[in-house]
């Protein structure tokens, strides 16, 4: 099986700085990892679930990803609008377009983030559950989600049988 070797652009970080450039480096590594974790996987093993577990396949972590960071988080929380309708009503049907998904998306969130001012990074948020937070926070949470997800899927392409070497 051929791996697809997608990488994410890199970000011109000349005159950004923090909280918005450790932000977008801590991101970049996120996504990059998110790419490379999907690489080689075939159709079925993204739609791989455990035998009798309930869980989301690994296409539909991908999309819950995008939909968290995107929406949920910058959209919602940081920018104040209504929380969208998903990104991808589908999922992913081959590695390439799980990852051409997380390439469009992280460049959809860095063009969002590159326009944050400090009142975007500084503003209290409470969110529907009762937690209060700054907008760095909530981006940082973000990164955080997102990442758990990658390692997620490196424990599902375990039990599957189909492991990765991305998280070591």
């Amino acid at each position: 099986m051929e791996v697809i070797n997608m990488k994410l652009l890199k970000i011109d970080l000349t005159g950004i700085n923090y909280p918005l450039k450790s932000l977008l480096l801590g991101n970049e590594d996120t996504w990059g990892s998110m790419i490379a974790v999907v690489a080689d996987l075939t159709p079925d093993q993204l739609t791989y679930k455990y035998p009798n577990y309930t869980q989301r396949c690994i296409a539909e972590m991908v999309n819950h990803a995008l939909d968290t960071q995107y929406g949920f988080y910058t959209k919602n929380l940081i920018l104040g609008e209504k929380l969208l309708e998903p990104l991808y009503k589908d999922l992913a049907k081959t590695a390439e377009e799980a990852q051409q998904r997380i390439l469009d998306t992280y460049q959809k969130v860095v063009n969002l983030w590159k326009n944050l001012g400090v009142q975007d990074f500084t503003k209290e948020i409470k969110t529907e559950w009762g937690q209060i937070l700054t907008g760095e926070l909530a981006l940082f949470q973000s990164i955080t989600h997102t990442h758990y997800h990658v390692s997620e899927i490196c424990f599902l392409r375990g039990l599957g049988g189909f492991p990765t070497k991305v998280m070591g």
